[in-house]
């Protein structure tokens, strides 16, 4: 079953039964540094499965232009994701989130299981802690090879490789009227390579982190991102800066 394929199966997947929410988004990137431009669409929805238990789904599409120095200009996809997991509420407050998002790339095919525990106050902040264990799986016809810490070089074609990744996310909701429509969030990252293959400065592990601004305008919300990203490179100390505008619809 080809790419395309796939993906009519999830959105019809997603639609059926009883939806209790959904919303797509688009959302363009650029990494100040590098000088480098990427686009995203998502498309995301979620069915109420039991009494406290709600099942999600939800597809995305990257693609930027074959420069990626030029913002708009004989464009090319990217990854594509597609995203399933499950929602129970332990109590008012507390939740847990188990799920595995599946990535598709060229010549790879990355699953990342993962599970998440939230929580939501109530005084207007919801956060929440997950761990994601991805498996990147590459074809036998897969060429080149990553480098690990020490130096040295690890093939591949037909290899999985395994990565861990930690986010701590959150958001307020101010109990204000006048303040009511603006919605605050943050997300930090924590990315550890259990091959020793470098991520950045020469070691296994990097990070990154973001603060995500957006107003509610009706169905529709435009947000801003902030990060701080590492610049490309597994041997740099160098950080940048990744601005990320958008727009979200809900229906």
């Amino acid at each position: 079953m080809n790419k395309s394929k796939i993906a009519l199966a999830v959105v019809a997947t997603v639609f059926a039964g009883s939806v209790s929410a959904g919303s797509i988004d688009y959302r363009a990137e650029y990494k100040h540094e590098d000088k480098e431009y990427q686009h995203r669409i998502k498309i995301g929805t979620s069915v109420k499965a039991a009494d406290k238990t709600k099942v999600y789904f939800s597809a995305e599409q990257k693609f930027n232009s074959d420069d990626k120095g030029d913002f708009w200009y004989e464009m090319e996809r990217g990854d594509s994701e597609f995203d399933w997991g499950v929602r129970y509420d332990l109590t008012k407050n507390w939740y847990l989130q188990p799920g595995m998002p599946i990535t598709f790339s060229d010549e790879r095919t990355t699953y990342k299981p993962q599970f998440r525990v939230g929580y939501k106050s109530s005084f207007g902040l919801t956060t929440a802690l997950r761990y994601r264990h991805e498996f990147q799986t590459y074809t036998s016809s897969k060429e080149g090879s990553s480098t690990t810490v020490d130096g040295g070089s690890l093939l591949r074609a037909g290899k999985t490789f395994q990565q861990g990744k930690v986010t701590l996310t959150g958001s307020y909701k101010f109990s204000q009227e006048s303040l009511k429509d603006l919605k605050l969030s943050y997300e930090a990252n924590y990315n550890h390579n259990y091959e020793d293959v470098r991520i950045e400065n020469n070691n296994n592990w990097g990070w990154d982190a973001g603060l995500i601004v957006g107003y509610q305008m009706g169905n529709f919300r435009p947000f801003m991102e902030l990060w701080n990203v590492k610049t490309s490179g597994s041997t740099s100390s160098d950080r940048q800066l990744r601005t990320r505008l958008g727009l979200k619809y809900y229906f």
